[in-house]
């Protein structure tokens, strides 16, 4: 009998010191401990019966196992699309949603932040935040296509079978976003800017060379 009433008693113990895992620290320095949900950018933090409801814009930081990051920022977010069906030839989309993004930190240097985050859709997003930034600022990225059946129909005989072929263009907003702040850097070259893409070892180079301008 003695055992049955040790494994609830376990159990309820386990249970407390998990919820003590997860935390909010809010934008004046207290932590609430509790079990974290995100809805409607709102935080819900739930501890012994009890719930604590805090607009996102109130938190900067979160640890919980329910989120991969753990810097809050919300956000008007610039989608984009990895699906092809979606693209529009000579259109690149810009539509916004207004979100609650959770971010990893993936690099850290005195003059700028590298960080990630996945939206609702499971669509990856890159951040950047320098001394001078309250919060991240999204680093910007779009899709369209170019040539095919719109230049086929304008002008027959020039847009003809190879020649009529869509090409998938990256419009490449994070390349000027960064130049804008990483120009004046003569570590960085020209072919660096060039190959700049959208992944986490690109940012993480030009931010290394960026780091090495006094």
């Amino acid at each position: 009998m003695k055992a049955f009433l040790f494994i609830p008693a376990l159990l309820i113990s386990l249970c407390g010191f998990c919820q003590q895992k997860e935390y909010i620290i809010k934008n004046n320095g207290d932590t609430l401990q509790g079990n974290i949900r995100l809805k409607n950018s709102t935080f819900y933090v739930s501890r012994d019966n009890q719930t604590t409801e805090l607009n996102a814009s109130e938190v900067r930081k979160i640890r919980s196992e329910y989120f991969k990051g753990s810097v809050v920022v919300p956000c008007r977010l610039l989608l984009y699309s990895d699906d092809i069906d979606s693209y529009e030839i000579d259109f690149a989309r810009r539509e916004f949603v207004d979100t609650v993004m959770i971010l990893e930190e993936l690099m850290n240097t005195p003059k700028i932040n590298l960080y990630y985050g996945v939206s609702s859709f499971r669509t990856p997003f890159y951040f950047y935040k320098t001394p001078a930034d309250s919060l991240p600022v999204q680093l910007v990225i779009r899709y369209f296509l170019q040539g095919g059946l719109a230049n086929y129909a304008n002008d027959r005989p020039r847009y003809m079978g190879e020649r009529s072929k869509l090409n998938i263009v990256e419009d490449k907003g994070y390349v000027n976003q960064l130049y804008a702040i990483m120009g004046g850097c003569k570590k960085i070259s020209e072919a660096t800017w060039e190959l700049l893409s959208y992944r986490e070892y690109s940012f993480k180079e030009v931010i290394r060379k960026y780091n090495k301008c006094k």
